[in-house]
């Protein structure tokens, strides 16, 4: 693979060639490895700093941060540690030399403006499923979903609950390499989708986010009202009341 042209590279083609670069990185092994490499090449070269040799491998450094970078955004708690620990002695030098990019957006690849997972359509998923760099489209999904999920289990545990611990399960199978790449994409667009249902079925019942919340947890107790309009009712009048006070 040849990087050490990236700068000449478009937005585009730089996505493409990042995105290349984190799939050789397939597991976990082999991306702690990387991550602890490059720490120590850049604790390295800030040491070597100024000398020439360093600013003939500059670009090259600032590529590699970039894939660091990368891993590190869609990897586990665990590399994310790592990383954390490993470059603490290297904050402490002061050094300007290294100015490390920002690592590129998949979705200049993917040519679509980062995506609300409530309206993740076919399509959007279907390129996941169609691109070359199985393992990095596997991480960011599993990233994007793992993220809108979180947000919405502290907003309303009750509906995704179940999505969310599905989605715990699969991250341990993936880890050890249970299931494949190509399996946990697709397990990944099953999730996406069932977020995408539980989502609808408050739009049709015309509640909120919070008044869904509310009707989730009293439609959970048992035998406690009558029926579910008698919950939605009820839902939307301790909202209604919560927003006056």
């Amino acid at each position: 693979m040849n990087y050490k042209e990236w700068k000449r590279l478009s937005p585009e083609e730089l996505s493409k060639l990042t995105a290349e670069a984190y799939n050789r990185i397939a597991t976990e092994e082999k991306k702690k490895m990387f991550v602890k490499n490059f720490v120590a090449l850049k604790k390295l070269y800030l040491l070597a700093s100024p000398h020439p040799e360093t600013i003939g491998i500059k670009d090259e450094v600032r590529f590699f941060e970039m894939i660091k970078k990368m891993v590190v955004k869609y990897s586990t708690t665990k590399i994310r540690a790592i990383s954390r620990d490993l470059e603490y002695e290297i904050n402490q030098l002061i050094s300007r030399s290294i100015s490390a990019e920002k690592p590129v957006d998949i979705f200049d690849l993917l040519e679509k403006g980062k995506p609300d997972i409530s309206v993740l359509d076919e399509n959007f998923l279907a390129q996941f499923r169609e691109m070359g760099y199985k393992n990095y489209a596997a991480d960011l999904l599993l990233k994007i979903i793992n993220d809108e999920l979180r947000v919405r289990m502290k907003k309303n545990p009750f509906r995704y609950k179940s999505l969310y611990e599905m989605l715990k399960e699969l991250i341990e199978k993936y880890n050890v390499r249970l299931v494949t790449t190509a399996d946990v994409i697709e397990e990944l667009m099953e999730i996406a989708k069932e977020i995408r249902r539980k989502q609808g079925e408050g739009e049709k019942l015309d509640l909120t986010e919070e008044e869904l919340a509310f009707y989730d947890l009293l439609s959970s107790k048992e035998r406690v009202f009558e029926n579910y309009e008698e919950i939605r009712a009820i839902a939307k009048e301790v909202i209604r009341n919560l927003a006056i006070m």
